[in-house]
């Protein structure tokens, strides 16, 4: 279990199953792979029943897909492994 809690959301994220989460803004992170490729993004979304983490993937160097949208960081992360 990956164990990311509120407080990312002002803080650089360590690296996570290999991969590093690089604070962008306030509620958005780059996600880069050992070799220093940006592989997607986390971003957060607040909302009135609480936040949401939504994934995306880099697919070209100028696209991203839509991965989903979780009520838990750990899922949306775990759409990196």
């Amino acid at each position: 279990m990956t164990t990311l809690s509120a407080p990312i959301a002002h803080a650089v994220v360590p690296e996570v199953r290999g991969r590093s989460f690089i604070l962008v803004r306030d509620g958005l992170w780059r996600i880069v792979d050992p070799a220093g490729a940006v592989i997607g993004y986390l971003e957060r979304h607040a909302g009135v029943d609480g936040d949401r983490f939504s994934a995306r993937r880099v697919v070209f160097a100028t696209r991203t897909r839509d991965l989903g949208v979780f009520c838990r960081i750990d899922d949306a992360v775990d759409c990196f492994r």
